[in-house]
């Protein structure tokens, strides 16, 4: 979906909206019914409303949420990645080829790319960054941080989004003379 109609539809979602977005946030397999009565709607209407999301963009997807360790993946890593940028299409096509990449973003500063992977330990880390990520084209520099803890993870974007909201909205007021 494109930048533009994902802001105009930022722009016409009301509460409503927003109210079923942080419900299926944090339980995305609840039934019509279940969700619509949290909504203070009717069933058709929360389909209907859910449909609107699912089409626009919206909503991207539902799936499950998996823990890592319990399929033997309990050490977490991030690769910021530096690039020869002539080679940036075959990178990102290689990227998201690799099953072992979790999640690739771009970034802005020092790096060009900031990959998300999951090993079951350092020796496999080692061996994951030795003999897949380092062969990655156009690699030139990565820089690996290995996570010991996680502190928060899956917060709700329609939270976030309201609190953003509410942080521009209360500094848009104020001027600097």
């Amino acid at each position: 979906m494109g930048q533009e109609r994902l802001l105009a539809w930022e722009a016409s979602m009301d509460r409503v909206d927003l109210g079923l977005l942080a419900s299926l946030e944090k339980d995305g397999r609840q039934s019509f019914a279940t969700l619509a009565e949290r909504a203070g709607m009717s069933k058709t209407s929360a389909w209907s409303r859910v449909q609107s999301l699912e089409e626009t963009g919206v909503i991207k997807h539902y799936k499950a949420s998996i823990e890592p360790a319990a399929l033997g993946l309990s050490l977490m890593a991030y690769v910021h990645i530096m690039i020869d940028f002539s080679k940036r299409d075959a990178f990102e096509k290689a990227t998201i080829a690799n099953p072992a990449i979790i999640d690739c973003f771009t970034t802005a500063g020092q790096g060009d790319y900031l990959l998300k992977i999951f090993c079951k330990d350092v020796s496999q880390l080692d061996a994951l960054l030795r003999h897949n990520i380092s062969l990655l084209p156009g690699l030139q520099r990565s820089t690996t941080i290995m996570c010991l803890k996680s502190i928060k993870e899956d917060s709700s974007l329609v939270d976030a989004s309201q609190r953003m909201s509410s942080i521009s909205t209360a500094h848009s007021g104020s001027t600097n003379a």
